[in-house]
């Protein structure tokens, strides 16, 4: 289990982090720098984010980051936030995190960007290079499976058997109340959040069509986290962090009907 506290520690000893306290919200987008909050509150309106009439607030306090995606893909740091007190914070340097990911293992590294992708609801991620690295390295490891059209191939509350790479087919994920919020394609993979956060499955996924999947089980992907560097690895437990809160501000807009058959797979 990857324990934020104790990465953001070590963190803290790197030449790379600084604590500061910020008192204007101005100084938030002062620096090519995450933040990670230790103290206080910030908020963010969804119509800083997303195109919608309907709004809602989502708070970041202590265990989460601010402008840690931003700064991974080098976007403006143009999202919004308000504060009413001071904001304490582990500001790290943008460039050495940028390089701390980069020399992360090819899966790693993929993971982090593609939930990068996702934070920013962009459509998924075209590597062709991973693709072909990821069925070469993992070729004696995966566990082959099919799913029928809309059958399920896991749901809320289970615990997570592995990360899953689409080898043909395609897939949707729907909210515990089955609202329907993404579609995943062709050498597209999921799955791996629940495994890097150490909790069950917070989503449903249901196949669109008939489907050829890979589990790559949850002990290998382990064992690729626990060889990376603790800046690594606190990124990737911030990351799925961040992802879930923007994901707040989108189902507090979505309504959905669940599938008619939800059987599971074999």
């Amino acid at each position: 289990m990857l324990d934020k506290q104790l990465l953001l520690a070590e963190v803290k000893k790197s030449k790379a982090a600084e604590i500061r306290v910020i008192s204007d919200a101005k100084e938030l987008q002062s620096r090519d720098a995450a933040l990670f909050i230790t103290k206080g509150i910030a908020l963010l309106r969804d119509h800083s984010v997303f195109d919608t009439p309907i709004h809602s607030t989502q708070s970041f306090s202590a265990g989460d980051s601010i402008y840690l995606a931003a700064t991974l893909s080098r976007r403006p740091l143009d999202r919004i936030y308000t504060i009413h007190e001071p904001l304490e914070v582990v500001s790290v340097d943008g460039s050495a995190l940028r390089k701390a990911v980069m020399n992360a293992s090819f899966l790693v590294n993929e993971i982090i960007r593609n939930s990068v992708t996702r934070i920013y609801a962009n459509e998924q991620r075209v590597n062709p290079v991973f693709e072909d690295r990821f069925l070469l390295h993992y070729k004696d490891c995966f566990k082959k499976s099919s799913a029928r059209k809309d059958q399920s191939i896991f749901l809320v509350g289970e615990p997570p058997k592995g990360l899953y790479f689409i080898a043909k087919g395609s897939v949707f994920l729907t909210t515990e109340d089955h609202a329907k919020f993404a579609e995943l394609h062709e050498t597209d993979f999921f799955g791996e959040g629940s495994i890097i956060t150490s909790t069950h499955r917070s989503k449903n996924v249901y196949a669109m069509e008939d489907c050829n999947l890979l589990l790559l089980e949850t002990r290998h992907v382990l064992n690729e986290i626990n060889r990376e560097a603790p800046l690594v690895k606190l990124v990737l437990t911030h990351i799925f962090n961040l992802l879930e809160l923007m994901n707040q501000l989108r189902f507090s807009h979505l309504e959905g009907v669940p599938p008619e058959d939800e059987s599971e797979t074999g």
